[in-house]
């Protein structure tokens, strides 16, 4: 029993790792609070059954929600950076970590949060809109919905992770999708985890959620695409000891120097 408390044992790492996950997600549904109260009381009457359902509902909501939406992408995305790190069992301060992550990659992560919700946005409503029509653009919306979706789960991994341009992490995000299908579909399930439990459990689920929701399957799917990931970061150089050892003596020679 002594070894199975030990603070190195297998159990005691996965709670260490379990209670980071939940101090990452409750610093990224800080960031999430906008949004969540705009939606709640845009589209909460609707689903409350207050109000009868209206395309326009969803027309505002959507609209207010990109406003809203502004600090989640950074947050998403430092999100990431430090999920990786957990999986890899690099070391790290979880929320130095984050906050440092988060303000380097404010800039475009917004951007990328703005061009999603933007481009979902106008997905559902279209979908919306013809929900009681027929016709292959139906299809079609739906098809594009799906492939935006499985994309969208890897934009701001890459954009934790590799430094790009708007339009190459975009385009890397569909490249990967394709190329780790697989995996990719597996993720898409992850992330909808929530949603299916939330519709089993109803409120009961929701404390978990406010700790696990979405840094949850955030870990589950940085195990996924970290492999992945591999294949396009640079190649660390390994050196043998006696280099390490004429390193280090290189380093304190140039300090004497200065």
């Amino acid at each position: 029993m002594g070894n199975f408390f030990d603070i190195n044992s297998p159990f005691m790492r996965a709670l260490t790792k379990l209670a980071d996950v939940m101090l990452v997600n409750v610093l990224v549904l800080i960031f999430a609070i906008p949004l969540i109260i705009e939606q709640f009381f845009m589209l909460g009457p609707i689903f409350m059954g207050d109000v009868a359902f209206a395309v326009n509902y969803v027309f505002y909501a959507w609209l207010f929600g990109i406003v809203c939406s502004f600090p989640l992408g950074s947050a998403l995305t430092a999100m990431h950076f430090v999920l990786l790190k957990i999986v890899r069992d690099e070391e790290s301060y979880i929320t130095k970590s984050f906050f440092k992550a988060y303000k380097d990659n404010f800039k475009q992560a917004t951007i990328l949060q703005i061009l999603q919700f933007t481009a979902g946005g106008i997905l559902l409503l279209d979908f919306l809109l013809m929900r009681g029509g027929a016709g292959v653009y139906r299809y079609i919306v739906v098809a594009a919905s799906i492939i935006l979706y499985l994309a969208s789960l890897y934009i701001f991994p890459l954009q934790a992770r590799f430094e790009n341009t708007v339009i190459g992490t975009i385009k890397n995000s569909f490249l990967m999708a394709v190329m780790a299908l697989p995996r990719t579909l597996a993720m898409g399930v992850i992330n909808l985890l929530p949603i299916l439990l939330y519709y089993f459990f109803d409120l009961r689920i929701v404390p978990i959620l406010v700790l696990l929701g979405i840094a949850g399957p955030g870990f589950l799917c940085a195990s996924l695409y970290s492999e992945t990931f591999k294949k396009f970061e640079p190649k660390e150089e390994k050196l043998t000891e006696e280099q390490e050892i004429e390193n280090a003596i290189r380093k304190i020679d140039d300090e004497d120097n200065k």
